[in-house]
């Protein structure tokens, strides 16, 4: 089964216009390790826990746009966050409804 998600996964990340990803499951399944694994495949990861890191909530009370919240995640995280280049990873997500709602425009 674990290979068959990673294989998902990698099959995504070659797709030409991939679109967002969003990963559903049950907690303590393994969905942030299968992530972690793909991240491999990318230059650069930057792994984002809402419920870890509530400060990062005030990233997405201002306007949507991925630009600027790319932007502010890069200064804050100190990597850089380049279309095609790097995998960025929300996870628990849920603890931030306007994160939630940015989706749509990534």
């Amino acid at each position: 089964m674990r290979r068959d998600v990673l294989g998902t996964l990698r099959d995504w990340k070659i797709e030409q216009n991939r679109k967002v990803l969003l990963l559903r499951g049950a907690r303590q399944v393994g969905k942030t390790n299968i992530v972690r694994e793909l991240a491999k495949k990318f230059n650069h990861f930057v792994e984002i826990n809402f419920e870890k890191n509530a400060d990062i909530q005030h990233f997405f009370e201002q306007n949507l746009d991925p630009e600027r919240i790319c932007t502010s995640l890069s200064a804050y995280y100190g990597s850089p966050i380049i279309e095609g280049e790097t995998l960025l990873f929300f996870d628990e997500i849920q603890s931030c409804p306007k994160a939630i709602q940015s989706l749509r425009f990534f």
